[in-house]
């Protein structure tokens, strides 16, 4: 038979398809895992020791990776990052700004889930917690909206923001830790279901009690070497920087400290993840025509990494353990929801910052705290923009309200800062700011207002909220982070941002694609696969190279 060249450039193309090892079948349950302060690099650094059995290889040969999955808003913290993920946008459309901000109205500080209108179910507590300072909506919102509340979405986690801004305004549940139980709030019910309260009843946690943390693998076969015994960690009280890890036996420590110490070690994931069995079970999502959706966080990777760096043994070995618990959860998804029946996805809210005085032993330019105390930074600013504006020291009232560790505010209503003044002493904040040691980039609220060019420029655009932010934003250059010991994140540079995107299961293409990619692509991702439409704040596509057709 006689080959046309159209038959021949079509038998080529179809050579060079990869492979599809799942059904375009829609999922019956999404599971969205955030893994809690999870940087890209420990798949790079740590490939070589993931187990043969675990999730990562799993993926990396059945899923879809991507390799350039960045954070595209600047103010990298866990609630900015968790409301990116599933409303598909940013803080400047979220409204979540930070984990806490300053809100010019109450004169004070507030915390971005806090509803006093609302009580805690499931434990005694004065903390009132919803997603009313979320703004937008997310992909399980629009899910429940067009099945009618038919389809059912849940969250689980530690950190109550985790699992409250990754469900959204209208989830069938979303529970996280307090008091060493699960609880949720009266905004999504009334009662805490009988089988959380079980796991209460059963104080579920203190199975953990006596248990001893230590490595997983043979020491020699750790990629971080640093010196295990050091002085710049910062683990809870009753660990010490060094391996073992032995949890408070019975009678010993408060029941907040031992609780810190379940969070703080691989064995919070075991918690969180059993929970969330029992809500895959009970509720039996998965088990319709209507797909479902449950977000789950894990939250202890981001206590550990805080503690002991993203060089230490702790956060390798959680790292290593994260892999085997997803692996096993995994495969009992296939079980529980059966094989093609359901899509894994795995990202994270933020990376880390190498510990100060780790980086600094490899002649980084590391530095605590370059502004030292904010307070007295706060004092020196105020003198320099009366002196600039010519404001009396008569005039008592400050210029400045709340200067914190990115952004700046100013007094409302002050009489020295009416009309053109205020453009003004905008232009003076952030002027000084660039003076200052160790601070990279610096905008006022009319710079952003603007727009810009560059990716910095508009990183911070995208955190800028203009009801909610202050007047400056500024950052400090890479590797320059505030606390005394341990590290944190928070910053635009490339640790903070790169982190994993992982796909699995029902309706996904294997493949590695290399194309930069934000996390916020999930939402429209996870719309496509359970056919719906996107959020309506949406910005970003999804990953359609990924999505069986």
């Amino acid at each position: 038979m006689r080959r046309t060249p159209q038959i021949l450039a079509l038998g080529l193309a179809l050579l060079h398809l990869p492979a599809i090892a799942a059904s375009a079948e829609r999922p019956k349950l999404v599971v969205v895992v955030s893994v809690d302060q999870m940087c890209q690099d420990y798949l790079i650094r740590f490939r070589e020791n993931f187990s043969p059995q675990g999730a990562f290889r799993r993926v990396w040969g059945e899923g879809a990776h991507y390799a350039q999955c960045h954070h595209r808003h600047a103010y990298t913290v866990t609630a900015p990052g968790h409301s990116v993920q599933l409303t598909g946008t940013y803080p400047a459309s979220t409204g979540i700004i930070g984990n806490n901000w300053f809100d010019r109205a109450a004169g004070k500080d507030i915390y971005c889930v806090a509803d006093p209108a609302v009580q805690v179910i499931g434990t005694i507590s004065n903390k009132g917690m919803s997603p009313k300072n979320l703004l937008v909506e997310t992909v399980g919102d629009v899910l429940r909206l067009k099945s009618s509340g038919k389809s059912k979405v849940f969250g689980v986690a530690i950190k109550d923001r985790a699992s409250i801004l990754m469900t959204g305004q209208n989830p069938s549940g979303a529970y996280w830790l307090e008091n060493n139980v699960w609880v949720t709030s009266s905004y999504y019910r009334p009662d805490l279901p009988g089988y959380l309260r079980v796991l209460n009843e059963q104080r579920a946690i203190e199975r953990f009690r006596g248990q001893v943390w230590s490595l997983l693998l043979p020491a020699e076969k750790y990629v971080n070497r640093g010196p295990d015994k050091n002085a710049w960690e910062n683990p809870p009280k009753g660990f010490t920087s060094e391996f073992p890890h032995q949890l408070f036996k019975v009678g010993e420590g408060t029941a907040e400290l031992f609780g810190d110490h379940v969070l703080f070690s691989p064995f919070g994931n075991d918690l969180t993840l059993e929970a969330a069995r029992e809500i895959v079970t009970h509720e039996k999502l998965g088990q319709d025509e209507h797909p479902d959706l449950l977000c789950i966080n894990f939250s202890s990777n981001d206590y550990v990494g805080h503690a002991f760096g993203p060089h230490s043994l702790e956060v390798e070995d959680i790292t290593y353990r994260t892999d085997l618990q997803l692996a096993e959860f995994l495969t009992w998804l296939d079980g529980a929801v059966g094989q093609g029946n359901w899509t894994f996805a795995l990202t994270a809210d933020h990376g880390v910052a190498p510990i100060v005085e780790y980086a600094q032993q490899y002649r980084l330019p590391a530095h605590r705290n370059p502004l030292g105390k904010l307070d007295e930074a706060k004092l020196k600013l105020e003198q320099h923009l009366r002196g600039q504006l010519g404001v009396a020291a008569a005039e008592n009232k400050p210029l400045v309200l709340e200067f914190d560790e990115n952004q700046i505010f100013f007094q409302p209503g002050h009489a020295a800062l009416d009309g053109a003044r205020f453009g003004q002493a905008q232009q003076i904040a952030r002027d000084w700011l660039l003076t200052q040691p160790f601070v990279a980039i610096a905008a006022t609220r009319d710079d952003l207002l603007r727009g810009g060019e560059g990716e910095l420029n508009t990183a911070m655009r995208r955190t800028f909220h203009p009801r909610r932010s202050g007047e400056v934003l500024y950052f400090l250059a890479p590797y320059c982070v505030p606390g005394t010991k341990g590290t944190t994140h928070g910053s635009p540079w490339h640790y903070d941002t790169h982190v994993p995107l992982l796909l699995l299961g029902s309706g996904i293409r294997p493949g590695k694609y290399p194309r930069p990619v934000s996390q916020a692509c999930l939402a429209s991702t996870v719309a496509e696969l359970v056919g719906v439409n996107y959020p309506s704040a949406n910005v970003e596509g999804p990953l359609s190279e990924a999505l069986a057709p």
